[in-house]
């Protein structure tokens, strides 16, 4: 506010150790553009998971390796987070021998599974550096978790756009990998990772040859002779998950063997998704892929107090054991076109009671047409509802406990008897003849409630 009263003054003698313990905050990152020269001179690498759901090979981790100059990135599945260990020394082998040039540095986060009784000999014996960021400090490990991040989304967006099951991630990040690698970059240049590193090793090879298909669509992998009989398929409908890293073939999933297929000879129906698409917003109803919608509505148990009769059998029936004290209530069994191995996941519907009661014998009533001179019983069901004045000829306290509240509760006093009568507050005394005349004669008038009763009203 006065900058003429600190003028000639050094600012830093200001910041004392109060200021520092009240507001010290982390130190800026400076934005890095620099790039080995060199592939495999400087490697990045970092473990993501545990996921929580395991890959379909069982898998819950993956580490990531990048290169530093060319960006291209090596993934590797892990079932246990120390495979680490084995997994690096097996990389920095095949670089060897593959492109003739040893790791020179190595940068990772500061987790332990860098620091162990393996890989930390191993690192000395090859001469290679092992630079570690500070503890939490992932920024200064950039590269990647960028890359993690990137591969994450990608993988997402595979997941949702095949409505593939979280199972699948594993296989999704293999392919993701390898479309990313191949995808020119703006960072390159516009060129591909793979473009950046052939340049360098020209006689390498970076490409299987194979034509890219669309993730997650219906693959039909032929079932060679040895296989299969005479009738039996020539083909095993499979998913398609990627491309094998040692095999000039596709990689395809069957889910019901849970079993993999790594074949040249497949056709694919890249339109079509193996797994059925499901509404996101509800914008599609979720029953227009189930399996249950061509199944028929079922048929509710009807309760009856006449044992195993049927509820509507003409023959005679006794009422000698049954008494409207002592109900009894038996259920009919339930005809449903539905199998059973579809009824155990579907959902259940509940069942509707009524109740049977017999008139007394003199006041059954007989049939008009029988000859058989037996009195038959009239079934009667408690009203749901009851007019105004009149009472339900059920008691509360006779209906069984079995019967649905609604039945139970019966009908309250005040939907007989309104607590504040409309006559009571309005009148037509104060109005005049033609006025009261005009109020009475809207009583009169029709209003049609259907189309047919409109069309017929010419007025």
């Amino acid at each position: 506010m006065f900058p003429h009263l600190f003028q000639g003054l050094d600012i830093s003698e200001f910041h004392g150790e109060t200021c520092e313990l009240a507001k010290h905050t982390h130190v800026s990152f400076p934005i890095s553009n620099k790039r080995s020269y060199h592939p495999f001179h400087l490697i990045h690498s970092d473990i993501w998971g545990p996921s929580t759901i395991p890959n379909i090979s069982g898998a819950c981790w993956f580490v990531s390796l990048i290169d530093d100059c060319t960006w291209v990135t090596w993934i590797f599945l892990l079932k246990q987070k120390s495979d680490v260990s084995i997994v690096i020394p097996n990389f920095h082998s095949m670089v060897q021998n593959q492109f003739g040039v040893k790791i020179k540095s190595f940068r990772t986060d500061n987790a332990r599974d860098y620091f162990n009784q393996t890989l930390s000999p191993d690192f000395r014996s090859q001469g290679i550096l092992h630079d570690s960021s500070c503890v939490n400090t992932p920024q200064q490990n950039g590269v990647a978790e960028r890359k993690n991040g990137h591969l994450l989304n990608t993988t997402r967006a595979l997941l949702f756009q095949e409505n593939a099951p979280n199972s699948y991630w594993g296989e999704v990040v293999l392919t993701a990998t390898y479309m990313i690698n191949k995808i020119p970059s703006r960072v390159l240049d516009n060129k591909s990772p793979v473009e950046i590193l052939k340049s360098f090793y020209p006689h390498f090879r970076t490409s299987n040859g194979l034509t890219p298909r669309v993730f997650g669509c219906i693959a039909f992998v032929h079932v060679h002779s040895q296989h299969k009989d005479k009738l039996d398929p020539q083909a095993i409908k499979c998913v398609f998950l990627g491309y094998s890293s040692t095999q000039k073939g596709y990689k395809c999933y069957n889910p019901s063997a849970r079993k993999f297929y790594i074949s040249a000879d497949v056709t694919f129906t890249e339109n079509k998704p193996f797994f059925p698409r499901s509404s996101l917003q509800g914008e599609i109803s979720m029953m227009k892929y189930s399996p249950y919608e061509s199944f028929e509505s079922l048929n509710l148990p009807h309760v009856s107090t006449h044992g195993d009769e049927e509820p509507k059998s003409s023959e005679p029936e006794s009422s000698d054991s049954i008494t409207p004290e002592s109900p009894k209530f038996t259920t009919e069994p339930v005809s449903s076109p539905i199998p059973a191995s579809v009824t155990r996941n579907f959902p259940q519907v509940p069942k509707v009671y009524s109740r049977e009661k017999v008139i007394p014998k003199q006041k059954q009533v007989q049939e008009s047409n029988s000859d058989l001179g037996n009195e038959i019983t009239v079934r009667l069901y408690p009203p749901l509802y009851t007019q105004p004045g009149e009472t339900s000829t059920d008691s509360t306290d006779n209906l069984d406990l079995d019967l649905p509240i609604v039945v139970r509760k019966g009908t309250r006093e005040c939907t007989n008897r309104p607590l504040y009568p409309l006559s009571h507050y309005v009148s037509f005394k104060h109005l005049s003849p033609a006025h009261k005349n005009f109020i009475v004669s809207l009583n009169t008038t029709i209003i049609p409630n259907t189309i047919s009763e409109a069309l017929t009203k010419r007025e």
